[in-house]
Parts: C-alpha cells; structure tokens; sequence
C-alpha cells in the first residue's frame, strides 16, 4: 500500500526533495573527520598511550559495532530515522570532545564506546531514510543513483579531511584537530535539523516479517551447505581484517621516517585514501576487465607485497605501497557484495552481509590485543613482516578453497601465466565428487 504524496491537501514532495538536496550536504559536513590522520600520533604522544592499551581499547569498539547493529535497527524503526541519525551526531560530537580532553586509558576507551555507538546509531539508517524519501516520492529506483552521489561527497570529503588535519594539528595540535572535527559534526547536525522524517509503506506481512535472529540462523544454514558462501565470507573476512592494521602503523611509520606533524604529514597519507576511493569507483570494470574471482583471489599477495615491501625497506619512498592496500580496500567491498548477492537469497542479502561484516570484526577481538602488544615490544619493520607471516599462508589457504568451491560450481578462473605452476595444480587440481554440491536454496 502506497501512500498518496499529497497529504491533508498539503503537497509533501517539496519536503522529501528537500531531504534529497541536503543529504550530499549533510555527509560532506559529517565525514570531515580532521582528526583522522593524526589520531594514533595524539594517543601515543599527547595522551601517552602505549600501541598495548590501545590495542587492548579496539575490541570494544568492534564489539559495539559488530553486534549493535540490529538494536540500532529497532530503535530507528520505533523512533524514526531522523532522531536516530539526530542522536549519532550527538553521540559523535561527545565523542570528538570527550576524546580531545581525554588524559588516559579509560577516557580513551570510553571515547572509543561511543565512537562505536555512534556508528551503530547511523549506519543503515542514513540508507533507510534515503531510500524512504526516494519511495515517498515513487523514485525508489533512483536509490543507487543518490546513493553514489552521497558516497562520491563523502570521499571528497574524507579526502580534504586528510588532507587538511595534519596542517590543523601543526598549527594548533591533535586537540585542536579533533575540535574542529567536532565544530564540523555540529553543522551536520545543523543540516539534519532540516530533514523531515519520510513515510515508511511497510505491507502487513513486511512487518510481521521474520526477527534478525532468524533470518541468521537461516543464513548460516546456507553457508554450511554452500562451500562457496562459506568459504567467500571467510576469505572475505581475513583479508578486510589483514588491511586493518594499515590504519594503526601508517602514522607511527611516517613518525619513525622522520616527518613532522603538518601538511606533508597529511599529503603523504592522502594517495592511499584516494586509491580507496578510486578504487571503489572502478570495481565494476576490474570485474567486466578480470571477473570478481580472479581479482579477488590476487588480493592476498597484494597485502603480503606491501608488508614485505614496508618491512625490508627502510626508506620514506616505501609509503607509495600503502597505495597498494588502499586499492585493495576499495575494491574488495563491492566485488565481494556482488559476488555473494548472486548466491543468497534475496530475503538473506541484507543478513549476508551484515555477517560479512561482523566476521572479520571477530577477528579483530582477539587480534588487536595481540598486535598491539607485538607493537610495542618490536621494531616497526618487525611488525611488517610479522603481519605478511601471518595473513599471507592464512589467506592463501582459505583462497584456494573458495576458488576449488566456486570451480565446483561452474565458475571460471583464468590464471596468467605467472602463476607458479605448483600453484596452478593446486587451484585447478580435479576433484572427485563423491556427492553433488549442494546448491544455494530458499528457506520459507
């Protein structure tokens, strides 16, 4: 059932347009992340962090992100979208200042808790009332349409955030980066105050609808009968959680070179940024140009070459291969999506993913402990190649068993010759079925 547009002889589509127009707005306000490129330089040096607690702080995060999803959900549902996203800014803002003025360990985790919390609060509900606008007005198919232009605002922004953070914190030093971060937030809230909550056309059965509970119980029956699924969420997840440590060693790297918090400590972090986002941009040709596996599959040798490379060489210029994991973070996301959103459900996808990401979350429990320990008691070009040890035979195992899985079922995989040839039997080795391949299948 589709509500009429015109409402107590009050025509409403000016409103929804409205939200329309300041939604690119909002996001460019709200990702002016400043304190982004400095925030583990202001931990260490002006709150007096250890890299140990800071790794021992991350697991919360993760751990609210992970599993507050579906809570978050619920209550954009009960209270609308727009106090939900509303209140992440706030959350958000109290957790810039709190941060700026924090002056140990458990005013850095609470920090990160509602960090964590702000998130949660407004991812999937900024898609919901995007996507509950568009269909107020009868323009849901335009969704990916505005969606794209929202994520080409939000790089823009991010981008200018690099670039611009580092300068700030030079000037006037990381609690001032963070500050001005938060003065940013505060004109997205501004904007937000603008929106108008849209109208939701939810069927009878859409909301008595199975809960999230079953819907996941009913996805990882799925994956246990689908070697493909199974192993593409796995692989999915060791390698987005073998890029994560990219972000917590690439400013004590540029430290350790040498470079002084400012600008050319900001430019020197932006081509990698860039490259994610160039890279998302172009997902779809490197899948048309090389296919979703095949990219995929390389993905792991593109991470142990920027650790091995950073790790051996002791030279500022080494910084380019970080680009390398930039394009690799960009790209993984929506070929990933696109591959399992052929292979599941359309009553499953949203589930899918949402399990996409919280497995390499659950890695990151209790990985970052771990790393931050190895961190702080190993020089940094230990750690580098600590991390291509580790990931690169874990990656390279799951790989070949989601490549031998999706040859099973009649996917192809084209390998250049410069593939090792023991490499090649392995991956293309015939394998006898001693049962047909269980195929994906709808649950009632």
């Amino acid at each position: 059932m589709i509500a009429s547009p015109n409402l107590n002889g009050v025509d409403q589509r000016s409103k929804w347009r409205r939200n329309l127009r300041l939604y690119p707005i909002f996001y460019f306000f709200h990702d002016l992340h400043f304190w982004m490129p400095v925030w583990i330089i202001f931990a260490t040096e002006e709150v007096g962090l250890t890299f140990a607690q800071l790794g021992a702080i991350g697991p919360a995060f993760y751990v609210i992100t992970s599993f507050g999803q579906p809570l978050a959900g619920a209550l954009a549902d009960r209270f609308g979208r727009v106090r939900t996203i509303r209140a992440s800014l706030v959350i958000f803002m109290v957790f810039t200042a709190w941060f700026a003025f924090s002056d140990g360990f458990w005013m850095v985790a609470v920090a990160w808790s509602l960090w964590g919390l702000a998130m949660v609060a407004i991812t999937g509900t900024d898609s919901a009332f995007l996507h509950d606008s568009l269909q107020a007005m009868g323009r849901e198919r335009d969704f990916e349409r505005q969606a794209g232009r929202a994520f080409a605002v939000r790089s823009v922004a991010l981008v200018l955030a690099t670039l611009a953070g580092g300068v700030i914190a030079g000037e006037i030093g990381g609690r001032g980066a963070l500050l001005t971060g938060t003065a940013a937030t505060g004109l997205a809230l501004m904007i937000s105050l603008l929106f108008r909550e849209p109208p939701r056309h939810e069927s009878e059965q859409e909301t008595r609808g199975p809960s999230y509970m079953q819907l996941l119980k009913q996805t990882l029956r799925l994956a246990g009968s689908t070697p493909t699924i199974r192993y593409s969420l796995l692989f999915s997840a060791i390698l987005i959680a073998s890029m994560v440590p990219e972000f917590y060693l690439l400013q004590p790297f540029l430290r350790e070179q040498g470079v002084e918090v400012g600008w050319l400590f900001s430019v020197l972090q932006a081509p990698a940024r860039i490259a994610t986002v160039f890279a998302a941009a172009l997902a779809f040709w490197l899948a048309i140009r090389f296919g979703i596996v095949r990219t995929l599959a390389s993905m792991p040798f593109w991470v142990v070459l920027v650790y091995l490379g950073v790790g051996l060489i002791d030279h500022l210029g080494v910084v380019a291969l970080f680009i390398i994991l930039g394009l690799a973070r960009g790209a993984q996301m929506p070929l990933m999506e696109g591959y399992l959103n052929r292979r599941i459900p359309s009553h499953l996808r949203a589930t899918a993913l949402s399990l996409n990401h919280m497995g390499w979350a659950l890695i990151m429990l209790p990985f970052l402990p771990i790393f931050g320990r190895v961190v702080n008691d190993n020089p940094l070009p230990n750690v580098f190649l600590g991390l291509a040890a580790f990931f690169g035979p874990l990656l390279l195992i799951v790989m070949i068993f989601w490549v031998r899985a999706d040859r099973n079922e009649g996917g192809r995989l084209r390998l250049p010759p410069a593939i090792p040839q023991l490499l090649r039997e392995v991956l293309w080795k015939p394998q006898r079925r001693s049962k047909p391949i269980p195929r994906p299948v709808h649950f009632d």
